[in-house]
């Protein structure tokens, strides 16, 4: 019988003022099974050191303290070159494992060469059986969103179909290291929102598959850093939204969606919160597309062509 492979796994996860979820989330990877794993934890934006509250919590976790808040980018990016797996794991500080979701994962990726990227099913930890993912369709070229094909579906036996898909899920994505290395780093220029989309799209391009594997699961407490309702999520994702078709599209792809964005999507949304007497989201919207227009001299990244 084949002895099973247990590779070397860095599980990255960034904290921001969240210190009770994260612990949460620190408690639930301990009972996760696998016997190969290093944690690192960025605490960003953190005035003081932290390192023995977590530790407490994750026994021998590799503590990164950045005074600077760098986003969910940066914060991942600082961790990443002190990684030492063979696979990397982002995995959102608001998430909840199941007790061996990692294993399985991993023997995934092992037998699936080209897969660079792999999400598990995802659950919203406040609605057991209720999916927030089970693959998405990619980008579309006019709308500039990608299509969740699970969220808020009731995990019915529908979604159990491995293999793979458009989009990985930002809140649990294990990345195997020679994607990372041909692909690089997170973007940073998003700060917040589409950096996962930007680098599902950039190892898309060199040739990397991405992948929704249906035998493993975890549960998200969604926006709980940020919130749900925060204006400053709308900024980002429209501000972001934008960004990313600038960088990933050109020609008449991208002049259709600019039509479509400024003249359909935001002024709906922009009409939409002022009916619903949500002024400052109204004006998130306007300021996500005039930071686009200041800043039109951003270069495309290197692996867009």
């Amino acid at each position: 019988m084949k002895k099973l492979s247990h590779p070397l796994v860095s599980v990255i996860a960034v904290n921001y003022k969240n210190t009770e979820v994260t612990c949460d989330m620190l408690d639930a990877l301990r009972q996760a099974g696998y016997p190969k794993m290093e944690v690192l934890l960025v605490d960003n934006g953190a005035a003081e050191s932290q390192a023995c509250l977590f530790d407490r919590h994750y026994p021998g976790l590799i503590y990164l303290r950045s005074e600077a808040n760098l986003g969910f980018a940066g914060g991942n990016n600082l961790a990443i070159p002190q990684a030492k797996g063979r696979y990397l794991l982002l995995l959102n500080n608001d998430t909840i494992v199941s007790p061996g979701f990692l294993s399985p994962l991993v023997r995934y990726m092992e037998a699936h060469a080209r897969a660079g990227i792999v999400s598990p099913k995802i659950y919203y930890h406040s609605q057991p059986g209720v999916l927030q993912y089970a693959g998405s369709l990619a980008v579309n070229r006019f709308t500039g969103r990608g299509y969740n094909l699970a969220r808020h579906e009731l995990d019915d036996g529908r979604f159990e179909e491995s293999g793979p898909t458009g989009l990985a899920h930002g809140a649990c994505m294990l990345i195997r290291r020679e994607t990372l290395g041909q692909v690089g780093l997170l973007s940073e220029r998003y700060f917040m929102y589409y950096e996962e989309i930007d680098f599902c799209e950039r190892a898309r391009r060199k040739g990397w598959e991405i992948h929704f594997f249906a035998g493993s699961h975890i549960y998200h407490r969604e926006s709980a850093s940020m919130g749900k309702h925060n204006p400053r999520k709308t900024y980002y994702l429209f501000r972001n939204r934008w960004l990313f078709m600038r960088l990933c599209r050109q020609g008449w792809a991208y002049y259709l969606f600019v039509l479509y964005f400024l003249f359909i999507a935001a002024p709906r949304h922009i009409l939409k919160y002022w009916m619903e007497k949500e002024s400052e989201h109204a004006r998130a919207v306007l300021h996500g597309l005039v930071w686009n227009i200041r800043n039109y001299k951003i270069q495309r990244h290197e692996n867009y062509g």
